[in-house]
């Protein structure tokens, strides 16, 4: 044996399967490297718009987003690696929420951690289930009960996944979140579970001074008095119209409504929308009490936002794009033609003190309209807006399959429109739900706008600040639809669920008026299971209003225990029948169904007789040829190739004796044909015997111990066990003796 030279560090041994998993993982994130999902990202930089920054766990709050020290980042053998899982798991769903990238992050910072604190370096091929669960105390000290459970989930998904890649090993498949799910208060019963719920509905006082603004004469006109009050009590009521998240309510495009007449003969209005959380596109209806009101609120924001969508059509245009757009106030000069101060202002739509501020000249005849258009618009129009005509990178994406620009959108709005200083006239500006609406309708900060509220003068009782959030709107909406039994399924496509189940998180309806709403029905099936039942009438289930009920009768003797018992439940076979009690135990035979005596085999001279016997002819001739290779492989000594070979010259043997019986003129049609003292090989048999070989192919295991494993798992030697005949004639005496044994008890 060599020895390493003086001085030098000997290289550790590695083992096979550590090998081949370190090839998974470069082979991983080669993959995601050449992903198009990293086409708009810079794969080595440490932050990634839209997806999340690679630094490590507990960095303090308050570290700037920029220019981050190397000390916070997440260590350099981890980060390739958390940069290629990132991208994997997005590429399987590209329109998933924010929140997922968020605990993805918060899985792969504290599995850094932890691999730091355990191993001294964050080498992903060291994750162990001693790393996981490590992780998970560690996320127990950082997040609430909430943010716990889905940590916890991330780093399971995490884990399955890197199995999948055969990046971490096999026995990792089975390591499951150890964290109990959350289960919020405002799903259980009790006094608390009832004020929770009433916290997430908003606030009536608000509500009616919402409503009576929005019934003010608004002025359109007034651009820095009452466009933010158009826009906010406009954004509430759509937000009442139907159950809608905030921001799904600031991407609605201009033409969004929709008529249709329903099975009633009824005129119904609706939303052309585009759902979040992977809903996808679909006309949400507007309740007949608020259409008045939706037609209101989108002829006002159409007023209000007509000028800005001008503008968009403008830049869009390449025939206009490079010229500057004639607003109403813009001078009417030529478009080389030297601009005064006070005309170079009113083209931009600024006070003339504000020039110098935006970084231009306020002498005369400094600008003029193109030079104002092509030095100063249009660059900072392509830094507000990087993927115009289209307002994100999400839309860019769609393009004319359903991506939304800027002169379709509904909120299509000028920089500044909401304020109360003045309105740019060539620069775009789309409101969001954190930008716009929250701001306005939430309790005024310092250095803030005031919220609407306070802008007209009202307030809550004893004169605390009146507030709002767009949710506590759909959490209404959706409560007022319990309130009508509207069914689950109706409620979730109304709301643009996916998942049926969050409904319940959504009925915010105290205790007591859910028990009074069921009453009528649990009397209504009292009553009808203690009605005289008709002849051979059983009572299973009913119906009522959106609700199926299924009754649960107490028995009233042991006799009435029949469903306990164990029932037999049949399949069919491509070569017969089998009958097994699935009620204690699944079956171990797979589908090596003629392996097992269980499995009848019944022969006939009709079409499916022959067609059966056809298939067992077919598989001969393969199992014919499974012996051909099996006897290659022993001539080159493959590990269990004698093994199979045995097994397959039983099987073999077996068929083509079958194969006479079904072709034999002294066995008679409807003859039920079994094989005696079969044993079937167990999956799990299977299984052991796949582990063992390959753990000494690998060299991961003592190849004593995985040798005694194969033995231990071998098919003994039985020889070709017979079959055995119940021809019609006999099948009803051998019934008649069971049922008999069975009466006397033996």
């Amino acid at each position: 044996m060599t020895k390493p030279a003086e001085g030098s560090a000997a290289t550790p041994l590695q083992t096979l399967a550590y090998r081949k998993r370190a090839e998974a993982l470069e082979a991983y994130i080669r993959e995601a490297k050449s992903s198009a999902i990293v086409a708009d990202i810079t794969w080595d930089s440490v932050q990634w718009k839209g997806f999340g920054v690679f630094v490590k766990h507990g960095r303090p709050a308050g570290q700037p987003k920029k220019n981050i020290e190397p000390a916070f980042l997440l260590d350099s053998a981890f980060v390739e690696f958390s940069k290629a899982y990132i991208v994997e798991r997005h590429s399987h769903n590209p329109g998933e929420a924010r929140s997922q990238h968020i605990q993805r992050f918060a899985a792969l910072r504290l599995t850094e951690a932890v691999l730091l604190k355990l191993h001294g370096k964050a080498d992903p091929l060291l994750i162990d289930r001693d790393t996981l669960d490590q992780a998970v105390v560690l996320a127990r000290s950082h997040y609430d009960r909430q943010t716990l459970y889905q940590a916890g989930r991330a780093l399971e998904q995490m884990a399955s996944a890197l199995v999948e890649h055969q990046v971490l090993p096999l026995e990792l498949r089975d390591w499951v979140n150890p964290l109990p799910a959350y289960r919020s208060v405002g799903t259980t019963v009790g006094s608390a579970g009832d004020k929770a719920r009433q916290s997430k509905l908003p606030d009536a006082d608000a509500l009616e001074v919402l409503a009576a603004i929005f019934n003010r004469d608004l002025d359109t006109a007034d651009q820095h008095h009452q466009h933010r009050d158009i826009y906010t009590t406009s954004v509430a009521a759509l937000l009442l119209c139907a159950p809608s998240r905030g921001e799904e309510i600031h991407r609605l495009p201009a033409n969004l409504l929709v008529k249709a007449t329903d099975s009633f003969g009824e005129e119904q209005t609706g939303l052309r929308l585009h759902a979040s959380k992977g809903f996808g596109a679909y006309v949400k209806w507007v309740w007949a009490g608020m259409v008045p009101v939706a037609k209101k609120a989108i002829d006002r924001l159409l007023t209000i936002t007509d000028e800005p969508r001008k503008l968009a059509l403008h830049l869009e245009n390449p025939k206009t794009r490079n010229r500057f757009f004639r607003h109403a106030a813009c001078p009417a000069v030529a478009d080389d033609e030297p601009l005064t101060a006070e005309q170079a202002a009113m083209a931009l739509g600024k006070p003339l003190a504000s020039l110098h501020a935006a970084g231009l000249s306020s002498a005369a005849y400094a600008h003029t309209l193109q030079s104002l258009w092509n030095d100063w618009v249009l660059p900072r129009h392509a830094k507000r807006a990087p993927y115009f005509p289209y307002v994100s990178k999400k839309d860019k994406a769609l393009g004319a399959k359903g991506g939304l620009k800027f002169s379709d959108a509904l909120f299509c709005m000028r920089a500044g429109q909401l304020g109360t200083f003045s309105t740019s006239r060539v620069l775009l500006w789309m409101p969001s739900l954190g930008t716009g609406f929250s701001p306005d309708v939430a309790p005024s900060r310092e250095n803030y706008s005031v919220s609407i509220f306070e802008r007209y003068g009202y307030t809550g009782p004893n004169g605390a600040p009146l507030k709002l959030n767009s949710h506590q709107l759909r959490h209404l909406l959706n409560t007022e639809a319990q309130r009508a039994s509207l069914s689950d399924d109706m409620i979730a496509h109304w709301s643009g669920r996916l998942n049926i189940r969050q409904n319940e998180t959504y009925d915010n309806r105290p205790e007591q008026e859910r028990v009074d709403q069921v009453r009528p029905v649990v009397e209504a099936l009292e009553a009808r299971l203690g009605a005289p039942a008709g002849d051979g009438e059983e009572v299973r289930s009913m119906q009522w209003g959106p609700w199926s009920v299924e009754p649960f009768v107490k028995p009233r003797s042991c006799s009435d225990l029949d469903d306990i018992q164990p029932r037999l439940a049949g399949i069919k076979t491509e070569y017969g029948e089998c009958y097994h009690d699935w009620a204690l135990a699944p079956c171990e035979g797979l589908i090596a169904c003629l392996e097992c005596d269980e499995h009848a085999c019944i022969k006939g001279a009709d079409e499916l007789g022959r067609d059966r016997l056809g298939r067992v002819q077919n598989l001969y001739r393969q199992v014919l040829a499974e012996v051909d290779k099996a006897q290659a492989a022993v001539g080159e000594k493959d590990w269990g190739a004698e093994e199979w070979l045995r097994m397959q010259q039983r099987y073999a043997a077996k068929l083509e004796e079958l194969i006479k019986v079904l072709t034999s003129a002294d066995v008679p049609d409807g003859s039920v044909i079994r094989a005696i003292g079969a044993q079937p090989p167990t999956h799990l048999h299977r299984v052991l015997r796949g582990i063992a070989v390959k753990a000494l192919e690998d060299g991961t295991s003592s190849s004593e111990a995985m040798v005694r494993v194969l033995t231990a798992v071998s098919h003994k030697e039985h020889g070709t066990q017979p079959i055995m005949v119940h021809p019609p004639s006999q099948l009803k005496a051998i019934m008649t003796t069971s049922s008999s044994r069975e009466a006397d008890g033996t």
